[in-house]
């Protein structure tokens, strides 16, 4: 019973997600939300949500009140089964996407692990989750705004490798 429930929730969140994809092109919202860059080493946590082509990372929209470390600590238990507390979770970059027609405002946070965490996935919103190396991220098909990320990332990694 479990594979069949499994199944219809993918496609519940496949529904949901084309018909907010069709709002954001008709009204083109400002959207705020948050991802976390899981870091063990050289290696970066990646997780295929069930709705969209692209790897991600965990996260999400915050919540009315929500700072963006209590909705990363949210999300991070939620898509994966990692409980950290928001203060585990340190800002590191912010942008602004507008490849799905909204305006969308991302903050990134941070937290480096020294072994990698057991992960959790729901099989319904996300369907896979991995640590991998950053440069095999960067040549994966992951969305515009990990990307910008990783490859912010990259730039300041190789700066403190070069500071030591």
């Amino acid at each position: 019973m479990k594979p069949l429930v499994d199944a219809l929730a993918r496609v519940a969140y496949r529904s949901a997600y084309n018909l907010a994809r069709v709002y954001w092109r008709v009204r083109h919202p400002q959207t705020h939300g948050v991802f976390v860059g899981i870091w063990c080493g050289e290696r970066v946590l990646l997780l295929q949500n069930s709705y969209k082509r692209q790897l991600s990372m965990p996260g999400g929209g915050l919540h009315r009140g929500e700072s963006p470390a209590e909705a990363g600590a949210r999300e991070l238990q939620e898509e994966v089964g990692v409980r950290l507390g928001p203060h585990a979770l340190r800002p590191c970059f912010e942008t602004v996407g507008t490849d799905e027609h909204k305006q969308d405002h991302v903050h990134f946070l941070e937290v480096t692990v020294e072994t990698e965490p057991t992960l959790a996935v729901d099989d319904r919103e996300v369907v896979w989750a991995g640590f991998i190396d950053l440069e095999m991220a960067l040549r994966l098909p992951v969305s515009s705004l990990v990307r910008t990320y990783l490859e912010d990332a990259r730039r300041r990694r190789s700066s403190r490798a070069t500071r030591r």
